[in-house]
């Protein structure tokens, strides 16, 4: 044999050896002892198939990096096959409130096929994600939005769980977990009036019919989540409560529905045409919840639950003739197991027909959505954040961020537009400007604030033919925003935009960070003040 051959096959040989050592590094990751069998591999993946598709979509491996995959996300799946990972924090023993069997109590699966599962995620799912480059780049300017902070004394820092505008009475109504209080702030951004309540409240909305013919008077009707930590403590609740600006006091009238697992959604409307007006809830919960409604007896506060869908993570509901058959249909946003968005078509009567309008993957966080016709056409499209980093997957991902998916006009949606913002939490489409375009506003809960802080508020301008251009108001660095209200509150014809601040919570940032938010102001108004 030549030289230069066997030169050529000691290379080859060394090549090969090489290819082998970085796919095990590749998967075997850190070091800490985690072996693959590679022959389980296909197997694996058809059981993941049987196992997990029998409870959401089947995740892809290539979702999570190879790290989250072993040290979190599996053993969050090892309970609902009875497996039991002492790791979990979905361990049985650690949940007083689920109901009776809510795990499997044995093993629905072989330990050996249970290990051809994990080897499956394990040896498919990628070391680290090659994120993509971000769009273009964030400007910082205040546009045509002047910056006004709220004056809240308080010792503890902000923590508001709701906002709402009053634009009839230039007052916001706001919500803090920390001191439970109902606050309100007059035009001044001022406090005006404080009550004390149970528990933290997760919406606020202002009743069309009021009790009262008082100047000004506002019915309100409260979403009181109970625990807002993740839990199934049915201590929520819905309650009516009223504020009177003429006295500068606030207060509650009666509670509607009690004893609810993190309610976080509630509205009147009139769902059978009754003339009494029924109760729609989003009972988010943890590893249980729903979303019901309530048919009004037309007796005082008299209602019989109605069940539309038994599913943890019911988080917004938007009511509308979607059907266009002259009944209210209920489009709904599921985000825990479930991760979709629902239809309820309204057959009359009562009876609704659930139908998928969007199904999204597992680990998509899920977050609120809005419908809007964006392309004219005459069909509603679905505006949609994903960004609840608050799971078993608690790591940036390239698929967070702000979608547009446009509708057919055969109820077929298809994504038409996207724009990746770490940890996206809510959006709310407007045309701020006045240009016959509907502009975004969106705020992250879970921003990439040691790199890319700006995420945590941004305006994203539309151009035309879905191009938008993302904006920072430089006010908006001052603090963690978790929920936010739009509407003309200075009574300018414009549409102004309201952030209220919850400094603490499950994070991915430093602690001299968090300390600086604890400081910072409740509410942050951006009044819109375009020509």
């Amino acid at each position: 044999m030549s030289t230069i051959k066997k030169v050529l096959i000691g290379l080859t040989v060394i090549l090969l050896l090489l290819i082998i050592f970085f796919q095990l590094n590749k998967k075997t990751g850190n070091g800490k002892g985690q072996s693959i069998n590679y022959s389980h591999i296909q197997e694996g993946k058809q059981l993941s198939t049987i196992y997990c598709g029998s409870c959401h979509r089947v995740p892809d491996p290539d979702l999570l990096p190879w790290r989250t995959w072993r040290f979190e996300t599996l053993s969050a799946m090892a309970p609902f096959l009875g497996i039991d990972d002492p790791q979990s924090s979905n361990n049985p023993s650690r949940n007083p409130y689920l109901p009776e069997n809510f795990y499997p109590t044995e093993p629905v699966v072989s330990q050996e096929d249970w290990q051809k599962i994990r080897d499956y995620y394990l040896y498919e799912s990628p070391q680290e994600w090659n994120l993509p480059e971000k769009k273009p780049a964030i400007i910082t300017d205040t546009l045509f939005f002047k910056a006004r902070f709220s004056d809240v004394p308080s010792e503890q820092p902000p923590t508001i769980t709701s906002v709402r505008f009053d634009p009839g009475n230039r007052l916001i109504y706001a919500s803090d977990y920390q001191t439970h209080k109902f606050i309100v702030l007059n035009e001044s951004l001022e406090l005006e009036h404080s009550l004390d309540i149970e528990s933290t409240i997760a919406s606020i909305k202002m009743m069309e019919k009021n009790v009262q013919t008082l100047p000004g008077y506002r019915d309100l009707l409260l979403t009181f989540i109970g625990y807002l930590n993740p839990s199934d403590a049915p201590y929520g609740s819905i309650q009516k409560g009223w504020y009177d600006p003429s006295r500068q006091q606030a207060g509650i009238d009666s509670i509607l529905v009690s004893k609810l697992t993190r309610p976080v959604e509630s509205m009147f409307i009139d769902l059978n045409s009754d003339g009494n007006e029924d109760l729609l809830v989003n009972e988010f919960g943890h590893r249980t919840g729903s979303l019901f409604w309530m048919k009004n007896s037309g007796e005082r506060n008299l209602f019989e639950r109605r069940e539309l869908i038994n599913t943890p993570g019911c988080i917004q509901s938007h009511v509308m003739d979607y059907t266009r058959n002259g009944w209210p249909d209920i489009i709904s946003l599921c985000t825990q197991t479930d991760q979709a968005i629902y239809l309820f078509s309204n057959e009359g009567e009562g009876q609704f027909v659930r139908s998928t309008l969007l199904e999204f993957e597992v680990t998509a966080g899920s977050s609120s959505f809005e419908i809007h016709d964006f392309n004219n056409d005459g069909h509603p499209d679905i505006l949609y954040t994903s960004g609840d980093n608050a799971d078993f997957s608690k790591i940036f991902k390239p698929y967070h961020g702000v979608y547009i998916f446009l509708n057919d006009g055969e109820n077929q949606f298809n994504q038409r537009w996207f724009y990746p913002i770490n940890g996206a939490f809510n959006a709310k489409a407007r045309d701020f400007d006045d240009d016959g375009l509907l502009d975004i506003a969106v705020i992250s809960f879970f921003a990439d604030y040691e790199n890319t802080p700006e995420e945590g508020f941004l305006y994203l301008k539309n151009e035309g033919d879905f191009m938008f251009t993302p904006y920072h108001h430089p006010a908006a660095r001052t603090g963690r925003w978790q929920t936010m209200d739009v509407a003309d509150w200075t009574g300018n014809g414009k549409d102004d935009i309201v952030l209220a601040n919850f400094s603490m919570g499950p994070s991915m940032v430093s602690d001299s960070l968090q300390n600086i938010w604890k400081d910072t102001p409740h509410i942050l108004l951006l009044e819109n003040q375009a020509y």
